[in-house]
C-alpha cells in the first residue's frame, strides 16, 4: 500500500538551550491494514519531523485500555474543574 499525500504545514516552536527553533512536523494515522500487517495496535500514529537534513520518525501508540479507563475516571471525577478551566481559558 502506497499513496502520495499533500500535507498541511503546522510549524511548532520549541525552546531549548540555544533559544527557540521551529520544526516542521506531521502526524499521520496508520491505516488499519498496515497496523494489522505490521503488528501495531489500531490507532497507531506516526510523527514525521524534518530534522538535521533528514526526517526523524516516531511511532505514537494509543494508550492501553487500563490507561484509558483511568483517564475517563479522572475526567468524570474532575468534570466541573475541567469545565471551569475551559470557561476561563485554561
Amino acid at each position: 500500500m502506497s499513496a502520495v499525500l499533500d500535507l498541511e504545514v503546522d510549524i511548532t516552536e520549541e525552546s531549548g538551550e540555544n533559544g527557540t527553533s521551529k520544526k516542521d512536523t506531521w502526524i499521520l494515522r496508520l491505516p488499519k491494514q498496515v497496523c494489522d500487517r505490521e503488528g501495531f495496535a489500531d490507532g497507531t500514529l506516526i510523527s514525521l519531523t524534518i530534522k538535521a537534513g533528514g526526517i526523524d520518525t516516531r511511532f505514537i501508540r494509543p494508550p492501553s485500555k487500563k490507561l484509558q479507563e483511568i483517564s475517563n475516571e479522572l475526567k468524570e471525577k474532575n468534570k466541573k474543574l475541567y469545565e471551569e478551566l475551559k470557561r476561563i481559558g485554561d
